[in-house]
């Protein structure tokens, strides 16, 4: 037995996916199993369920998500975190908690550096990551790089530096002095 398909359209591109794996969505399965809403056509290939720009979903963002949607991704691991996010955002979105706690997961996991953590968290909205990323990089004891810097972004680096000089207190001008003559002779 051929399972039914609901279609969507996204700018251009027209795709179906099985109606097993869209109802693991509660924001789908509200819609299409609503009286109220859509009618019994919506998913069809005469009318597609149809997502626009004001929506913020590009053809791109389906084409990460989909993979994961359908348990077809062979490689977490190759995937970008333009890639991740976009699978993220949409999972989010559309109430797919099963996908959107994998993905939490694996990268809560496989994301180990400070300041990809705190890309990530803002890609991904992840409010946990950030605090934890912060003190990891505020308890270093190697100082900051410009790559770093420019990584954090301006508010996150003072924050940082603040904390870090917090812990700085008990050197004596003299001690800056010579530091800042190294710095400046390299």
């Amino acid at each position: 037995m051929i399972e039914p398909v609901i279609v969507y359209k996204i700018q251009d591109t027209i795709l179906g996916l099985q109606r097993s794996q869209v109802m693991r969505s509660r924001f789908f399965r509200g819609m299409l199993e609503s009286p109220h809403l859509g009618d019994p056509k919506e998913g069809t290939p005469q009318k597609p369920i149809t997502f626009d720009e004001r929506m913020g979903i590009q053809p791109e963002d389906m084409k990460q998500f989909v993979p994961f949607w359908i348990r077809a991704f062979q490689d977490p691991t190759k995937l970008t975190a333009a890639q991740w996010a976009s699978a993220y955002r949409l999972a989010k979105m559309w109430e797919f908690e099963e996908i959107r706690d994998y993905i939490y997961k694996f990268r809560d996991k496989s994301v180990k550096d400070p300041f990809e953590r705190l890309e990530f968290a803002d890609m991904l909205g992840v409010e946990a990551w950030i605090i934890p990323a912060l003190a990891e990089i505020c308890s270093r004891p190697q100082s900051l790089t410009l790559q770093e810097g420019t990584r954090l972004g301006y508010a996150r680096l003072i924050q940082v530096c603040q904390q870090r000089d917090q812990g700085r207190q008990q050197y004596q001008i003299s001690d800056y002095q010579t530091w800042l003559a190294s710095a400046l002779a390299n």
